[in-house]
């Protein structure tokens, strides 16, 4: 029952994150000279078959609300945007929304990105691209393992 009853929680408590997100309905098209750019990407080293955080800061400097979607690389199957949510218990964001001259910061210890599993070892030093998905677009930028 005491597990049900975290898992109860833990699913509410999500919920709650997700509805106070701001919605996805003022997006606009990305266009040429808009100020929207990821800082500071890098990945932690994992093994095939395991998970591997990615940290960046997505800052949106343009004039309209852009909502993160999901991003992808060619060095897992699928990522995951993960909140620490208290208390040692995590939950997952299927997106997120970040209003115009906002950052949002996932160099943190309670937001980040999971990807995995990682489809072959990756080594501190090395690079890989990752395209950042939104409702109107999408970012490629080179992530470094570290």
């Amino acid at each position: 029952m005491t597990v049900q009853r975290a898992l109860w929680s833990f699913s509410l408590i999500g919920l709650l994150l997700i509805w106070n997100l701001p919605s996805a309905h003022a997006d606009t098209p990305f266009e040429t000279g808009e100020d929207i750019r990821i800082e500071a990407p890098t990945a932690t080293v994992a093994r095939q078959g395991e998970i591997s955080r990615i940290h960046f800061r997505l800052v949106n400097g343009s004039s309209s609300r852009i909502h993160m979607i999901g991003l992808e690389t060619a060095l897992a199957r699928e990522a995951q945007l993960v909140v620490r949510t208290g208390g040692g218990e995590y939950t997952t964001l299927g997106s997120y929304g970040v209003p115009a001259g906002e950052t949002l910061d996932l160099t943190t210890s309670h937001l980040w990105y999971e990807t995995g599993p990682v489809l072959r070892d990756s080594r501190k030093g090395e690079s890989f691209p990752m395209t950042v998905k939104f409702t109107n677009g999408s970012l490629t930028i080179p992530v470094h393992v570290y």
